[in-house]
């Protein structure tokens, strides 16, 4: 079996999120439907469930995709992390579809992503993805005992929260407690215990915890482009989703598009405002996760931008 290894959200191989990423009809030309939606009788002719799990596990990125080609203008995926498949993820998108299009499999043009969970659109434009996240939903506000109990499992206290954003449950594809503190200081000396944050996560069927802290001196112009010399930082970001093996995630699409849907309902930003979320200092990893907000039929709609970078290629990986 041969796999890549794409950073999304970056254009260079030091930043960005690294993913696994495998073209599937590259391994076999059987050209069936993959299963998606949940088909329990459903089958891929190249690899079984088992097998996708353990290519994950063996490579130990937070996200691993598996991509099968339906027509000229739909692509099924699927995403394994090491330690169990999740519905959709961000990242690990952006650099399947910057594998796709850098190997000439896809040109600019507007696509099919076929998800689990979700049919979305993914648009490739002058080396940029964008792609359309699932209808984000505002989940419950968390008590005061939950929101102590996160603070303390990062060694925050209480009063370093930002008062206007309370500590809630957003949904974007995934389910996020998104916490938002006051300084850019506290939230690079946040420490995670991970064993609390994973029984939280359980008890409140998230995936993880977005911390993330605003950039006061951002006018938040309105503006088409993703040049970060003309838009300055929306928010720096950190990640953590140890229940599913991923202690930090340096880049992740699907949580920052809940964290500009929360943005939006509060109007800290704008409609077809392009938004630049930096994540990954922690890491050493800095990556750059663009957003915006599109009105589509009356409602809201989040997508989520970033450029990809081909690390290796054709790693020969036995199961």
């Amino acid at each position: 079996m041969k796999v890549n290894v794409v950073n999304g959200f970056s254009d260079q191989p030091e930043g960005g999120n690294p993913a696994g990423v495998v073209y599937l009809s590259e391994e076999s030309d059987s050209g069936k439907m993959f299963p998606v939606h949940g088909s329990a009788d459903a089958k891929c002719e190249s690899l079984t469930d088992t097998q996708m799990q353990q290519i994950a596990s063996k490579l130990h990125f937070s996200e691993t995709a598996f991509i099968t080609r339906l027509n000229d203008r739909s692509f099924a995926i699927r995403y394994f992390t090491p330690a169990a498949e999740v519905p959709l993820c961000g990242h690990a998108t952006i650099a399947s579809f910057s594998y796709l299009n850098q190997k000439g499999v896809i040109e600019d043009g507007v696509y099919e992503l076929v998800a689990r969970e979700a049919h979305l659109s993914v648009e490739v434009s002058e080396g940029i993805i964008w792609m359309e996240m699932d209808q984000p939903e505002m989940d419950q506000v968390l008590d005061r005992q939950m929101t102590e109990r996160i603070c303390k499992a990062y060694e925050l206290d209480t009063d370093a929260l930002d008062k206007e954003m309370k500590v809630r449950i957003v949904k974007s594809g995934l389910r996020d407690i998104h916490v938002c503190v006051r300084s850019r200081d506290a939230l690079m000396k946040a420490v995670q215990h991970e064993e609390e944050v994973c029984r939280i996560s359980e008890e409140l069927d998230v995936v993880g915890v977005h911390m993330s802290c605003l950039n006061l001196r951002n006018k938040a112009k309105k503006s088409e482009s993703c040049d970060t010399e003309e838009n300055e930082i929306t928010a720096y970001c950190s990640n953590y989703a140890p229940l599913y093996d991923i202690p930090e995630e340096c880049a992740t699409g699907t949580s920052n598009g809940g964290l500009t849907y929360y943005l939006y309902q509060i109007g800290r930003v704008r409609e077809n405002q392009i938004n630049c979320f930096l994540q990954g200092e922690h890491m050493n990893r800095p990556s750059r996760v663009y957003t915006k907000v599109k009105i589509q039929e009356q409602k809201p709609s989040v997508w989520v931008g970033g450029c990809g970078v081909i690390c290796q290629e054709g790693i020969e990986l036995k199961i």
